[in-house]
């Protein structure tokens, strides 16, 4: 069957949404039932130039696409039709009715105005009558259960061991594996309705679309497998005695429900097996539920438990909250002040300094990690991993006097294209000289690993050079970052460690 755009009436409501110019987001529609079809479809979208966001195993993709690439799906086999508006989805099936559920809420102009008015964004997480997500004590109380579960995981993955880097922590890159589990219940107080799942599937599917969003060239997909167990245990059998316990009651009679072992090792199939049958790099677990549990959202592990109320800050912030979690997922520490954190402690695959936690960084900024806000700093994403991705060259050399270095590839005295020239005047008098077009702007001393590129575009460079000379003027003394727009239009980051007739640097530049 061709695939239709949004001018077939019979599948799409009346919103449709033109776009000219950049990449459009499209819901699409699959005629196969397995993996193979849907990673040929994944594919066709990347030969057009796009990029797939999430996606509902194996049927249905949101992705994104140059506008005038969209009808271009149409001559694909395989995709039964592509939407850009929104989906009528009475008389639809549950899949149907779930993924596009989603969908036209996240295009909904009243959703998105809601999110704008929306009074709790911007508040710290440990604003004064609200409770954080995943606070110290809830940490402190899982450390011997992460534990154990992390023996369990390193026992099916030795080669995970050792840092640093960290090889136990993922970047948040690649096609992602989450497991969304409903545990629904029997019981009448505990029980989920198919509207609170599809509100908070689509209030999930916003909070990591944000998240992808923020990095597009970590390329990032989030592929779906969905649960929903249905248990009998009764509220009875939540005391304040076994209170510790009460995640492991549900989660494992929700596990047991789902065909695996209801104990730690099952947890781990359960995510290890999303991760293969999505063909992911990564994988975690999201558990929602109505039963007791000893805080409203928090992570340990290899998952997130997320409550309906999310507390005082409400379903319409469950997608922030997500996204919070996700952070944890994937190595962030927490920002805000009764956290506990501190500047100097390391975190992420990278082992990045935690340098804007509220109570000690010197130029604090709201962030995801300490504040209900969509939005990262650059520690953040150092701890997310993704000051690594899409690197053109980086490594750590001596810039000796009166050389020139090319900073897009690495070379120092190159017969053409220098970017930086180490210019020795005489025994006292040197300059850092941006030459071939390249540009400079010297950053003070800033933590190297978090200046992400985002921060180096938002420098302000000139064609000056910059005074390294032996005496009270220096610029270039350890520990100097200068940012670098090189004539090939790449920016770069460069550190100085050692000061002298010879510069001891490091450079990172981003393709």
């Amino acid at each position: 069957m061709a695939a239709h755009t949004q001018t077939d009436e019979q599948d799409l409501g009346p919103t449709e949404r033109n776009q000219v110019g950049g990449l459009q987001e499209i819901f699409i529609r699959l005629g196969g039932e397995d993996m193979k079809a849907l990673d040929e479809a994944v594919k066709t979208v990347e030969d057009l130039g796009g990029r797939v966001i999430h996606a509902y195993a194996p049927s249905f993709l949101v992705a994104s696409l140059p506008p005038n690439a969209v009808p271009k799906l149409a001559d694909y086999a395989g995709i039964t039709s592509v939407h850009t508006g929104s989906i009528r989805t009475s008389g639809a099936d549950h899949a149907l009715a779930l993924a596009a559920g989603a969908w036209n809420r996240h295009i909904s102009p009243q959703h998105r105005l809601s999110a704008l008015a929306n009074p709790h964004t911007g508040k710290r997480w440990d604003e004064p009558g609200y409770l954080p997500p995943n606070p110290p004590h809830i940490r402190e109380q899982f450390r011997e259960q992460e534990a154990e579960l992390r023996r369990l995981r390193m026992t099916d993955s030795p080669e995970l061991a050792g840092a640093p880097p960290n090889l136990g922590i993922p970047v948040l890159t690649g096609r992602v594996g989450v497991g969304v589990v409903w545990v629904d219940s029997t019981v009448n107080t505990f029980q989920i309705t198919n509207q609170e799942k599809s509100k908070t599937l689509s209030e999930t599917t916003s909070g990591l679309s944000f998240l992808s969003g923020l990095e597009p060239r970590a390329q990032i997909q989030w592929f779906y497998d969905f649960k929903r167990p249905k248990i009998s245990l009764n509220a009875n059998q939540f005391t304040s005695a076994n209170q510790n316990q009460w995640e492991d009651l549900w989660r494992n009679a929700a596990l047991s429900a789902m065909g695996y072992t209801g104990d730690l090792a099952g947890l781990n199939k359960y995510i290890n097996d999303v991760k293969t049958q999505q063909n992911a790099q990564w994988a975690y677990a999201i558990f929602i539920t109505k039963y007791p549990k000893t805080w409203f959202a928090y992570t340990w592990g290899n998952h997130v438990v997320m409550d309906f109320t999310v507390d005082g800050w409400g379903i319409d912030n469950f997608h922030i909250v997500v996204a919070h979690e996700t952070g944890h997922i994937f190595g962030c520490p927490d920002e805000y002040s009764s956290s506990g954190c501190n500047c100097t402690s390391l975190f992420g695959r990278y082992q990045i300094p935690n340098s804007n936690c509220e109570s000690c960084a010197t130029h604090f900024v709201p962030c995801l990690m300490s504040h209900n806000t969509a939005a990262v700093c650059d520690y953040t994403r150092g701890h997310l991993g993704w000051n690594e991705v899409a690197v053109q060259s980086q490594g750590e050399t001596t810039l000796k006097g009166t050389w020139t270095f090319d900073m897009d590839v690495g070379v120092q005295g190159p017969p053409a294209g220098s970017d930086i020239w180490w210019e020795q005047v005489d025994n006292v008098t040197r300059f850092l000289v941006p030459q071939h077009g390249a540009t400079l702007a010297h950053m003070g001393q800033p933590n190297f690993d978090a200046v992400s590129i985002e921060t180096l575009k938002a420098q302000s460079y000139t064609a000056n050079l910059i005074n390294g000379s032996n005496n009270a003027s220096n610029k270039l003394t350890p520990g100097s970052v200068i940012a670098v727009k090189t004539d090939g239009g790449r920016y770069a980051k460069l550190r100085i460690n050692s000061y002298g007739y010879n510069l001891g640097i490091d450079w990172v530049t981003y393709a």
